[in-house]
């Protein structure tokens, strides 16, 4: 399995991490030696983050000085991403040189409403792509947080410090300003208040920030404003005729504000310079925290036959940071027991998902029995493919019993090296049983490397190739 990590970091660095960022890479043949293009091309930040969080769980592991050189690197990668776009928090999904090879610029067509070209920053042209969306803010801060801990450099720790400063400030904000919100057929251009949101002045519509909403079931999508509110009714009372609108509680984004409170006041702590600062953030989330908390006990899985099973990641993932950084006792005993055992590991005990697996093994209470769960999944861990992890066909009819809900998905969940691969097999379902592949493409393996980390880091999986140089070449 060691071996195996050293593999996925080899092939991730020879052709998956274009400028730096994680994608999946088709080529041109089944020789894999030429780039054909780049895919997954808008979750780059997500997954870059989480490659951030491996390297940071290997360093602190294994000491290994490439795994700090490759926290250095991809470090320095996400700083810019948060500050090409050139708003306070608001983080690009992607971000290249503008003189980047064609496979490259191919990612950032000039085609896409969401892809900025040629903007300057620092004396040098890059495009960006951005219309960023919560899930990967959870990524990057998941790898800040494991980064933070695992550097002692100062001018990495302030690089951390301040994007993650800025942007925790910036939703504290609260900012009223002129937004056009459509409800129905109708859209007004008024006044109101955003609580816990990120804005872009260049993707607001001629520079006011668009609102849509969906009262009934309700939904909402923003050009230009991005919100993380745990209750969506404090926007939508601000509405002429709306003010009695109904409560509309988000456990979620609950739980990531949780998360990425926590995230800052690590990042701050005992540093005089930020002393006030860090005050302010802690004050906030004092009065907050709480009301939080108990919105993400109401956690559900409200998936249809797998239909949006990423939703689980977007949840697990700041829940895993609340309860490692929480520092009040019985804060931190409610978070463990009453969301993340009863609401959560409860939804996805039979997945065979390792992720959400040795999160739960990690931070479960003290009275919960988790060594059979830490083995049962350390187990399917070892089954996953080995480097490269191409995209073949799966055609498992009969192999599985089929559900009797969901046409064409196993009753139960497939073993991991049957699985259909992806670039992060544990937000992706694990019950589809047929799916025609894509040729040559292959996916980079940061699924097994932040689980595998994840497993030497909590002492589930031993090493299997002690004494071992294990440091991938650039010439194989």
């Amino acid at each position: 399995m060691h071996n195996l990590a050293r593999d996925y970091s080899r092939w991730l660095h020879a052709g998956m991490m274009p400028a730096g960022g994680v994608m999946a890479t088709q080529f041109t043949d089944d020789t894999l030696s030429e780039v054909l293009a780049y895919s997954s091309r808008r979750d780059s930040a997500i997954w870059t983050g989480t490659y951030l969080a491996s390297e940071a769980l290997r360093f602190m592991t294994t000491q290994a000085p490439d795994a700090a050189r490759q926290i250095r690197d991809t470090l320095e990668t996400l700083h810019l991403w948060w500050r090409i776009p050139g708003d306070p928090g608001y983080l690009a999904r992607y971000a290249a040189p503008a003189d980047s090879p064609a496979p490259i610029q191919a990612i950032l067509s000039d085609s896409e409403e969401e892809v900025h070209r040629d903007v300057l920053y620092e004396g040098e042209r890059w495009h960006w792509r951005g219309n960023i969306s919560r899930d990967q803010y959870q990524g990057v801060m998941l790898g800040y947080s494991f980064a933070y801990e695992a550097t002692q450099s100062p001018a990495l720790r302030e690089l951390i410090r301040k994007d993650v400063v800025d942007f925790i400030e910036q939703l504290m904000r609260s900012e009223e300003q002129p937004v056009a919100v459509r409800v129905g057929n109708s859209t007004l251009s008024t006044q109101v208040r955003i609580p816990y949101a990120v804005f872009s002045k260049v993707e607001a519509p001629d520079g006011e920030p668009a609102l849509t909403l969906t009262l009934d079931p309700f939904e909402a999508a923003g050009k230009g404003v991005l919100f993380f509110s745990p209750n969506a009714a404090e926007l939508v009372r601000q509405l002429p005729g709306l003010g009695g609108f109904a409560n509309i509680y988000q456990p979620t984004e609950s739980i990531q504000l949780g998360a990425m409170f926590n995230v800052a006041l690590q990042v701050t702590e005992g540093v005089s310079e930020y002393a006030e600062r860090r005050q302010a953030i802690a004050q906030h989330y004092e009065a907050h925290a709480d009301e939080w908390l108990d919105i993400a006990t109401g956690w559900r899985n409200s998936n249809q036959c797998a239909d949006a099973y990423f939703g689980l990641n977007i949840g697990f993932m700041p829940l895993y940071s609340w309860i490692r950084l929480e520092q009040d006792p019985a804060r931190k005993l409610r978070l463990q027991r009453e969301v993340l055992r009863d609401a959560m590991w409860e939804e996805v005990k039979d997945h065979k998902n390792v992720f959400f697996a040795f999160i739960y093994a990690s931070q479960a209470a003290a009275e919960d029995e988790v060594q059979s769960v830490a083995d049962f999944h350390a187990d399917q861990l070892a089954r996953f493919p080995t480097a490269p992890n191409l995209a073949l066909p799966r055609d498992l009819t009969g192999k599985y019993p089929e559900s009797e809900q969901c046409e064409g998905l196993s009753a139960v969940a497939v073993n991991v090296d049957e699985r259909v691969p992806a670039s992060f097999t544990w937000e992706r379902q694990p019950w589809k049983l047929v799916d025609g592949g894509t040729p040559n493409q292959v996916y980079g393996g940061v699924d097994y490397l932040m689980a595998y980390w994840m497993g030497r880091y909590y002492g589930f999986i031993a090493d299997d190739a002690p004494g071992t140089c294990l440091l991938w070449r650039r010439d194989q």
